[in-house]
C-alpha cells in the first residue's frame, strides 16, 4: 500500500499563511472533511475538529524538528484522510522541543487501524526532514505537482513499524569533559531522568537520575528493608561535595542500550520493559540519530 494513494491535490496546502495552531487546525479540519474516507463515513468538518481538538488537549502533537501531526482515530471509517500543510509561516504549536512548526500532516484513521497513521506520520516526517525535500515542496506551484514529487518516492505503508518510525531526535545530549554541576542543571531545566554523553556523535555512555541519587548513598543502603533507623542520615552531603570537584566523565555509565533504526517494537519493549533501560539510544553508522523511552512508546504507540 502507496502512501500517495491517500493523497490528492486537494488535499495539500503550498505555502500557507496562517494566524494560530486553533486557525491552523480549522482550515486543515474543513479540507479532510471533503476526503474519500470522510464522506463515506458520513464525518462532517465539526466531528473531525472536535475530535482533532480532542486529542491535542490530551498532549500536543507536535513531534519536534519543526513538524506537527494532528490525528484522530474513528470507529466508523473504513480508509484513511490526509490533509498535508506547508506553512509560509512558522507557528507556535506547543511541540515538545519548543520549536515552532512549519510543516503539518493531519490525519483520520480507523480505529482498528490505529498503526497506519504512526506509519505515515514517521515517513511524511522523515521526507521533509531529509535532503533538500522541503526546498523542493516548498517551490512547487500546485497540489498535482506536490502529490506527484511525493509519489516518485515510492512510500511503502505495508512494511513493519521500526526504531526509525517511533524515535524522536535527542533534545539535550552533554560531554565528558562537561562540569558535572552544569550538567545536573541542563538536566533539571530539561526535566529529563537519563542523559546521553557524546562525543564526536557517538555515544560513550549516560547520566541518570539514580546515579546522581545514589552518588551520596553507600552501597550498604541497597540491602537495607528500611532506613526508618537512620532518617536523619543526609543522602546528598556527598554529592553535593562530588559535584563541585566533578566532570560528567567521573560519573557516566557504560551500560546504556543502543540499537539500530531496524530494530523491532518487540526488541524496544523488552530493552525497556524487561532489561529495564531507562532509554534506548538509536544509531545509524556509530553515529546518535534518536532516542527512544517508555513515555514516548506510550505517545507514540498506545496512545496515537
Amino acid at each position: 500500500m502507496k502512501l500517495e494513494k491517500y493523497l490528492t491535490p486537494e488535499s495539500i496546502f503550498l505555502n500557507i499563511e496562517v494566524a494560530g495552531k486553533a486557525s491552523l487546525l480549522d482550515i486543515m479540519s474543513k479540507r479532510i472533511a471533503v476526503s474519500k474516507a470522510a464522506v463515506e463515513a458520513g464525518l462532517d468538518y465539526k466531528a473531525i475538529l472536535k475530535a482533532i481538538q480532542k486529542r491535542e488537549e490530551q498532549s500536543p502533537t507536535g513531534i519536534g524538528d519543526g513538524f506537527a501531526f494532528p490525528h484522530a482515530r474513528f470507529s466508523n471509517l473504513n480508509s484513511v484522510g490526509i490533509c498535508l500543510a506547508v506553512l509560509k509561516n512558522s507557528i507556535d504549536y506547543e511541540s515538545f522541543d519548543r520549536k515552532t512548526i512549519n510543516v503539518a500532516c493531519m490525519v483520520i484513521v480507523p480505529e482498528k487501524k490505529p498503526t497506519l497513521a504512526l506509519k505515515i506520520m514517521s515517513h511524511i516526517a522523515r521526507i521533509f526532514s531529509s535532503g533538500n525535500f522541503h526546498e523542493k515542496i516548498r517551490n512547487l506551484k500546485s497540489g498535482t505537482e506536490a502529490v506527484r514529487l511525493i509519489s516518485s518516492l515510492q512510500i511503502n505503508l505495508d512494511i513493519s513499524i521500526t526504531a526509525v518510525d517511533i524515535m524522536r531526535r535527542p533534545i539535550l545530549t552533554l560531554t565528558p569533559d562537561m562540569p558535572l554541576k552544569i550538567a545536573t542543571r541542563c538536566m533539571a531545566d530539561a526535566r529529563m531522568t537519563a542523559v546521553p554523553v557524546v562525543e564526536n556523535e557517538r555515544v560513550i555512555g549516560e547520566i541518570s537520575t539514580t546515579q546522581l541519587f545514589l552518588l551520596g548513598i553507600p552501597d550498604f543502603f541497597t540491602q537495607l528493608k528500611s532506613v526508618s533507623f537512620i532518617s536523619d542520615f543526609d543522602p546528598f552531603e556527598k554529592y553535593f561535595y562530588e559535584e563541585i570537584h566533578s566532570t560528567v566523565a567521573d560519573l557516566m555509565s557504560n551500560d546504556f542500550c543502543v540499537m539500530a533504526p531496524e530494530a523491532t517494537v518487540m526488541e524496544l519493549v523488552f530493552a525497556l520493559i524487561i532489561r529495564k533501560y531507562p532509554k534506548i539510544y538509536i544509531v545509524r553508522n556509530g553515529m546518535l540519530e534518536g532516542i527512544i523511552d517508555e513515555s514516548l512508546m506510550l505517545e507514540r504507540i498506545i496512545n496515537i
